[in-house]
């Protein structure tokens, strides 16, 4: 298996979720859409090595998507 932006974002994701667990605030995430996120991450990076089997484009095109889902997340964050 090889290395791409998605599956260090997965890893980022589930460290910080177990680093969460002891603490006594209430978690960003349930376990549920936690798992959902996990799922859907996991689908699309399969998805991005289907339609793109060159690891240079699939590098771009996943960094690309990180960047856009995680400005548009701060846009709808600041909104609400």
């Amino acid at each position: 298996m090889k290395l791409t932006p998605l599956n260090i974002t997965l890893a980022c994701i589930i460290v910080w979720a177990i680093s969460e667990m002891g603490d006594s605030k209430e978690p960003l995430f349930s376990w549920g859409w936690l798992i959902l996120l996990i799922i859907v991450l996991i689908i699309l990076d399969i998805l991005f090595r289907l339609w793109t089997k060159d690891l240079k484009k699939l590098w771009m095109m996943q960094i690309g998507f990180v960047l856009v889902v995680g400005i548009i997340s701060i846009l709808i964050k600041t909104q609400f």
